[in-house]
């Protein structure tokens, strides 16, 4: 399975294959026109998070070192899409991985995404299996295929 670590999975077999860059996403001509986000420029009265248990939530937090914004946070997001529809509708702001966007999670929004410019502002994608599985060899040479296409 992929997962973003670090994410606490119990004893498990981890191959990195990336790392993924968190991005903030608000509303076109929300915030200044810079080409990356401080996490100070994050107002916290307006972040939308995803509900607690997302990893990503996590993540994010913790990139942006700003102990204030787990409590301030509104938190409100199901899913990625939920998130980037209540940015598009000018409900706030929020934080995505670039894997979202590649994939084109902000196409036919009106939606800017710009990197977190932060010392942690990225998570590790690994493939992750349990220990002792009889098809490790298998799962490490998925994971150097997934490596070297990333």
């Amino acid at each position: 399975m992929l997962l973003a670590l670090p994410f606490g999975c119990g004893d498990v077999e981890a191959a990195p294959l990336f790392d993924d860059r968190l991005f903030v996403a608000f509303p076109e001509g929300e915030m200044d026109p810079t080409p990356t986000i401080r996490p100070a420029d994050i107002d916290a009265n307006r972040l939308l998070m995803l509900e607690d248990g997302h990893c990503l939530k996590d993540h994010a937090l913790a990139a942006c070192n700003r102990p204030e914004l787990r409590a301030e946070a509104t938190m409100l997001g199901t899913s990625l899409h939920t998130m980037v529809q209540m940015v598009d509708n000018g409900l706030g702001v929020t934080m995505l991985p670039e894997m979202a966007i590649d994939a084109g999670i902000l196409d036919h929004t009106q939606v800017t995404a710009r990197p977190l410019d932060a010392e942690n502002a990225s998570r590790h994608i690994a493939l992750v299996w349990r220990k002792a599985s009889p098809r490790e060899r298998d799962f490490r040479l998925l994971a150097q295929v997934l490596a070297d296409s990333a």
